[in-house]
């Protein structure tokens, strides 16, 4: 093998290794940011279940405060001849 031979086929063997170390050095990268991609889209589930549960929570306290109104104002006008009443009663 001549010279030349030999300073071709340890350039392409080392231009191979290089290669090699990079394409494991890119694959590690990918698979770490796999793997953070994989976690940010599990908690972005998490949020959105999260989110649609405070949602119908606060339709059910919307629903429960509108009862709670509409009940105020039907106790107002009892209270209000209640009130009357006893003021009557302590004046008599």
């Amino acid at each position: 093998m001549s010279e030349i031979e030999r300073l071709l086929t340890a350039t392409v063997t080392a231009l191979e290794q290089e290669l090699r170390q990079t394409q494991e050095a890119q694959a590690k990268t990918l698979s770490g940011q796999d793997q953070t991609l994989s976690a940010h889209a599990q908690a972005l589930r998490q949020i959105r279940q999260q989110i649609a549960s405070l949602s119908a929570q606060q339709q059910e306290s919307t629903q429960h405060l509108q009862r709670l109104s509409e009940l105020s104002t039907r106790l107002e006008p009892l209270l209000t001849r209640l009130s009357g009443m006893l003021d009557g009663k302590q004046a008599g």
